[in-house]
């Protein structure tokens, strides 16, 4: 026997019940702080906020499966999927569809898992391509084997195996059976947030039900797991976190894919991240808050040029402006001679709004100056 669905007495996982509660208590305070910060944010920023962190989920959720998607066309969809429920016309299938995933799941957050609306994610992961022969919003039916290989043709090395197409069908219902009898929505036998979410995630990826979309659709049901333990959507950046430690992330999931069904080494590594993408989450939102304080101090300081430069700055998100702002970049962005970006520049300078980076070199660099409470409760007296 080579994978735990083979075992006897599969899917019966075994875990020790009280080896995650120091973190299933953290997972819960940092929820509760996380919720406290984005309410207390103005409206306007709540709602950037929430795309942000929708942002990033949408964008490493498919890098994980090495699939590069256009920043700004992502955010572009959610902002009107928030919005006005409709997808931008012309948005590029791949950012739409993984827009509408991230939406309907924190959505549908309080509905139970039904072999529809996994197809409907799997939908969505997985736009539509002309002469693919891949099932969309349907479990596969291929008679030969899926199987995960890495390695050149020949000598390719299986890293996993499914179980059989024919089985699909009964292990999804024992699995969706399983799932909504656990949430504690539905006054079923409870468990703890993480240890369902992290089970739940294993179980899904084990059975593997379908042609392609299988691991965007299982971090899909990992964040619904989560939110339905909350009794709200979570914010925790999940993917993201995950997408930091990818190869990590690929060989656990080899690793509790064979052998025994003792997932309290998954559980305890899935848990991590879980903390991790908290982290993230908070990040997130304390870049919306600096961003806001940004503009309430600076807004009205800033001719056009400027102002779009600094949004430009800002669509990079948390992570910032690769490099830091140089003339060369200014000119770029605004479209400006040379000498008007070094006018501007010099500007924001004399005005405090960026400053200069240590260590530029011929080419001086800057960056956005971080306003902090203090000093913007000064400035509006």
């Amino acid at each position: 026997m080579k994978w735990i669905w083979q075992q006897p007495d599969w899917p019966s996982f075994r875990f020790d019940n009280h080896a995650l509660d120091d973190r299933e208590l953290e997972f819960r305070i940092n929820s509760e702080r996380l919720a406290g910060r984005f309410e207390a944010l103005p409206m306007a920023s709540q709602e950037d906020a929430t795309i942000d962190l929708m942002l990033s989920e949408a964008i490493t959720t498919s890098a994980i499966e090495g699939e590069d998607l256009d920043r700004e066309s992502v955010r572009s969809s959610l902002l009107s999927l928030i919005t006005s429920d409709t997808l931008p016309d012309n948005s590029d299938q791949k950012a739409a569809g993984a827009a509408m995933l991230l939406v309907d799941v924190r959505k549908n957050w309080q509905t139970p898992l039904t072999h529809d609306l996994l197809g409907k994610w799997q939908s969505m992961a997985v736009p539509e391509q002309r002469y693919t022969p891949i099932l969309r919003g349907a479990y596969r039916n291929d008679p030969s084997p899926m199987q995960i290989v890495s390695g050149p043709y020949g000598r390719e090395k299986v890293h996993y195996e499914a179980p059989p197409a024919t089985q699909v069908p009964d292990e999804m219902a024992r699995f969706i059976d399983w799932y909504n009898q656990t949430s504690s929505l539905y006054g079923g036998k409870k468990m703890p947030g993480i240890a369902r979410a992290g089970t739940a995630h294993l179980w899904f990826e084990v059975i593997h039900p379908f042609d392609d979309g299988n691991g965007r659709v299982g971090r899909a049901i990992a964040d619904h797991a989560l939110s339905q333990s909350l009794g709200y959507p979570t914010t925790a950046c999940l993917a993201t976190a995950i997408e930091g430690d990818k190869k990590s992330y690929y060989l656990q999931l080899e690793k509790a894919s064979r052998g025994s069904l003792d997932v309290n080494d998954w559980l305890d590594f899935f848990a991590n991240k879980v903390i991790k993408a908290q982290e993230i989450a908070r990040e997130e939102v304390d870049f919306v808050l600096a961003k806001t304080r940004f503009y309430e101090a600076y807004g009205d300081q800033l001719n056009d040029r400027q102002a779009r430069m600094v949004s430009r700055v800002f669509a990079e998100g948390r992570k910032g402006f690769e490099g830091g702002i140089t003339t060369k970049k200014y000119e770029a962005i605004t479209k400006c001679p040379n000498r008007t970006a070094s006018r501007d520049l010099s500007d924001l300078v004399t005005k405090g709004i960026i400053i200069p980076l240590p260590g530029g070199g011929r080419t001086t660099r800057y960056e956005l100056t971080t306003v902090n409470p203090a000093v913007q409760g000064l400035m509006k007296k």
